[in-house]
């Protein structure tokens, strides 16, 4: 099994070790487990968060990732920063036979000592689209860690449709969060989680 970690800037905020693997956002990496968190409908795109935590990044310019099954395997792509935040990972279907599979994405969010960060999964169950207003999944949260566990697509009968889908993740600092360098989050994308 290999993991892949991708380098990245986010107007200096983001970044991940490569693991001595080129930086490719368009190759996932394998793992087994997965880890996901949604919370409730939040204001994406809304007024710029000041100060430290801001960034220019919004819903529509997000940062690609790459790709992740969302019913084989169960890839892992990472991300870390200190500021806002937003990614783009396309979740694809690849099993096609019975009993059908919901697909599925996990975001899990470890935050620095300081705390102060959530996160939100936004997914278009209905077409494939890019969503930045409708959130999905089952939010958990437990010491500095929060985690969204999102699905959609069909169910034990196939559907006969491409349920591939192309995945925003906000990381979004609370009210009151001083964001530093030195106090980072880290985030964990999986697809077909368990």
């Amino acid at each position: 099994m290999k993991r892949l970690v991708l380098a990245i800037g986010l107007s200096a905020c983001a970044s991940a070790e490569p693991s001595g693997v080129p930086v490719d956002a368009s190759v996932p990496g394998r793992v087994d487990a997965a880890m996901s968190h949604t919370d409730a409908a939040p204001t994406p795109d809304a007024a710029p968060i000041l100060g430290a935590c801001s960034t220019a990044v919004t819903c529509q310019s997000a940062m690609s990732l790459g790709t992740v099954s969302g019913d084989s395997g169960a890839a892992t792509l990472s991300a870390d920063g200190y500021q806002a935040a937003w990614f783009r990972v396309r979740v694809t279907e690849d099993y096609s036979d019975v009993p059908g599979l919901a697909l599925r994405v996990a975001a899990k969010l470890t935050m620095p000592a300081a705390g102060g960060f959530d996160t939100f999964v936004y997914v278009n169950q209905g077409s494939d689209t890019v969503e930045c207003s409708s959130t999905l999944g089952t939010v958990t949260a437990m010491g500095n860690m929060k985690e969204v566990k999102a699905e959609w697509g069909e169910g034990f009968v196939p559907n006969a449709a491409d349920d591939s889908r192309d995945v925003t993740i906000e990381v979004r600092p609370m009210t009151g969060t001083s964001c530093s360098p030195s106090q980072t989050w880290h985030l964990d994308l999986e697809g077909n989680w368990l």
